[in-house]
């Protein structure tokens, strides 16, 4: 088969997988804020109660017919994100370990920043899993790799405790949640000790240029809430793609 032919070919499957490991976050990001088992089909918010039947729902965007054109529309741009993320990541490393251990935490870190977009809450339940992998993965690599991704996460979680601490003692008010220290101990171990900085970095960075922005358009003050972990999650996305995983 030519060269041509089997990029292609490949491609269209890590779309194709991409897409449904899509559909599996879409239907975790309304199962766990509405305090369902996280294994089966999305939940409808529109329709209290309602969730899809069969599996058609890993192809179709959203729980039933009946759905709000913003709850489908959430899962189609979920969906989609996940076929982009599997062709990115097929096309920055070829058909590799990086490249599947880039999906699996971009696709992690996705499912986390749709339920701290839209709920504000960032769930332990999707945090020790990826930590386990991540570590996991990272000790499959070499021990130096896991040496790699405890420090780090270890490191960023203990940096973010310290800003927890920090806006207590200066705002008499937690500046973070516990979630977002969590969160940083997890994006620790997935990008490692060379590249941990680079990518809370980025999340701070779009987090406190959006959030200016946003409070000279006087569409939020100062004293309003910022889905912190959602812009740590993307900034940990592109840090991934731009320098890989723990390593």
């Amino acid at each position: 088969m030519p060269v041509d032919a089997v990029l292609l070919t490949l491609v269209v499957a890590a779309a194709i997988t991409g897409y449904l490991a899509g559909g599996l976050v879409h239907a975790l990001a309304t199962r766990l804020p509405a305090g369902q088992a996280a294994l089966g089909p999305p939940v409808c918010a529109s329709c209290p109660g309602e969730t899809a039947r069969g599996y058609a729902w890993l192809i179709l965007p959203g729980a039933c017919l009946r759905c709000a054109p913003s709850e489908r529309r959430a899962a189609l741009a979920t969906q989609l994100t996940g076929a982009l993320l599997g062709v990115l990541a097929l096309l920055r490393y070829g058909p590799s370990r990086d490249a599947v251990v880039v999906v699996l935490f971009s696709l992690l870190l996705l499912l986390v920043l749709r339920i701290d977009w839209e709920h504000h809450l960032i769930f332990t339940v999707t945090i020790v899993p990826g930590v386990v992998l991540a570590l996991l993965l990272a000790a499959l690599e070499s021990p130096a790799t896991l040496l790699s991704a405890t420090l780090a996460g270890i490191g960023a979680a203990a940096v973010f405790g310290l800003f927890f601490l920090l806006g207590v003692v200066l705002y008499r008010r937690a500046a973070l949640g516990a979630g977002d220290i969590l969160l940083a101990g997890l994006i620790g171990t997935m990008t490692g000790v060379r590249s941990v900085v680079p990518a809370l970095f980025l999340g701070m960075a779009t987090a406190a240029v959006i959030g200016i922005v946003l409070v000279a358009l006087r569409r939020k003050s100062r004293m309003d809430y910022i889905p912190y972990g959602a812009y740590l999650c993307g900034g940990t996305i592109v840090a991934l793609f731009l320098w890989g995983p723990a390593g």
